[in-house]
């Protein structure tokens, strides 16, 4: 049996083909590995580039929120309670803490009330003992006055009388004086019956007087 030529040629022209089609398969697979190729060669650039701008902006100082607002930010560190979620005994054991803080709020207040109290007690004793110091510090100056005024006009008395006596009596009364005691009454007199009673005195005791009543009248006139 002779070959038929149409089924040779149908063979070869499928053999050329199929040849043709896979070279074609080929090149197309190696142009579609191209670009993966270059996709998987910039990717490591592009999370270079990502991962700087990550490094760059954790480098970068943050502002904490607590920082600024530290009053807000305890506020909102406080454990929220929902009261749906409480037990009987967490609401009575918070109840009691409740009730236990405000009695002693009320203690603590009733305490400063009584405090003020008593201060103002002492304020009014402080102020009627001032006005009873002030009433007896008024009475001593008045009595201290009237003391000083009967010693004057005592010491007055006293020298008209010596100023009446002959010179020779009282200048043995005068020697018989403390020297200032007997300058006090001199000063009294007047200049003629204090000299007549110097005259009349022992020399020591009348020099003594005239030096207590000299140092007297120097301090007088330089006030």
């Amino acid at each position: 049996m002779k070959p038929n030529p149409l089924l040779i040629i149908s063979v070869i022209f499928a053999a050329s083909f199929s040849g043709l089609a896979i070279s074609m398969a080929s090149a197309a697979g190696k142009e579609h590995d191209k670009p993966q190729a270059a996709s998987h060669a910039a990717a490591p650039a592009k999370e270079t580039k990502e991962e700087t701008h990550i490094a760059s902006a954790e480098s970068k100082p943050q502002t904490s929120p607590d920082a600024a607002n530290p009053e807000q930010a305890a506020a909102s560190r406080r454990p929220v309670i929902d009261p749906a979620s409480l037990s009987g005994a967490e609401i009575s054991s918070l109840l009691d803490a409740i009730r236990e803080r405000s009695a002693q709020l009320d203690a603590r207040e009733t305490e400063l009330a009584e405090r003020a109290r008593l201060l103002e007690v002492v304020e009014k004793r402080v102020e009627q003992k001032t006005a009873e110091m002030k009433t007896i510090k008024g009475d001593l100056e008045s009595r201290l006055s009237y003391a000083e005024s009967a010693v004057q006009n005592d010491l007055s008395r006293l020298a008209k009388m010596y100023e009446s006596m002959k010179p020779s009596k009282a200048g043995e009364i005068f020697n018989a004086m403390d020297a200032s005691f007997a300058a006090g009454f001199l000063t009294e007199m007047n200049s003629e019956s204090a000299a007549l009673i110097l005259a009349n005195m022992d020399t020591e005791k009348a020099y003594a007087a005239s030096i207590i009543i000299a140092g007297r009248n120097a301090a007088v006139k330089q006030r």
